[in-house]
């Protein structure tokens, strides 16, 4: 688990990559965000919007824990239930038939079929990723521009087939086990409060999971003025 830009919790890969020696901040953001295109072109990463809420980088040997969690949904019948807009159904639709494609791109073609509306756009761009729907897939340059444009991918045509069969095949405990570890190692130490709050899990369902992981020596607890704190290793 990483964060791109900054977050409370997790490192932040921006403030891991920034050296002094570059000249200007568009120097900072475009090392950033090639590296993070480059890893996501190989499908060493999963960049998306995980179920508690957070843009995160996503190892591909975790992603397979977070579709077994997660698995990605059926947009037609979320369209068909009123729960995706009209927008997002048919950027989706273009994706299907035309992806990956640039947001400049599905503007265009948006504005094609008569919804010329950029509000709406961005909103659909948003709602798909929170919806697991779509996500990064690599990255594009144009002509005469020092900036690379990201590419948006459906999830389901993205996601490597060995990935989405390994997420068949584990059991939710055991997928919520292998993400509260990895959290719990990259934030070198946590409680079962900020687990439950990142993931949006239960409270008492990560205090059960923690507990057995302690007693089975995967993770290790100490406790300070009341509060129980867990961490990977030694301190």
């Amino acid at each position: 688990f990483v964060s791109t830009i900054t977050n409370e919790q997790l490192p932040s890969l921006a403030k891991a990559i920034y050296t002094e020696d570059l000249r200007a901040r568009f120097e900072a953001d475009q090392r950033l965000w090639d590296f993070v295109h480059i890893l996501i072109s190989k499908k060493w990463v999963y960049y998306g919007y995980i179920p508690g809420g957070h843009y995160t980088l996503v190892s591909m040997k975790l992603l397979p824990d977070l579709l077994c969690l997660r698995p990605t949904p059926d947009y037609r019948s979320l369209y068909n239930e009123g729960h995706l807009t009209e927008t997002a159904k048919v950027m989706m639709d273009l994706l299907k038939e035309h992806g990956p494609l640039m947001t400049r791109e599905l503007r265009d073609r948006l504005i094609a079929l008569g919804q010329p509306d950029r509000r709406k756009l961005n909103g659909a761009l948003i709602e798909l990723q929170r919806k697991s729907l779509i996500c990064c897939s690599g990255r594009v340059a144009q002509h005469k521009c020092r900036w690379r444009f990201g590419l948006w991918s459906t999830t389901d045509t993205w996601v490597p087939s060995k990935v989405k069969k390994k997420a068949t095949m584990l059991s939710e405990e055991e997928a919520k086990r292998r993400l509260i570890e990895k959290y719990i190692y990259a934030t070198a130490r946590t409680t079962s409060k900020s687990i439950a709050r990142f993931f949006n899990w239960s409270l008492a369902n990560v205090e059960s999971i923690v507990s057995s992981m302690i007693d089975k020596e995967l993770v290790s607890s100490y406790n300070q003025k009341g509060e129980q704190y867990l961490f990977k290793g030694n301190l």
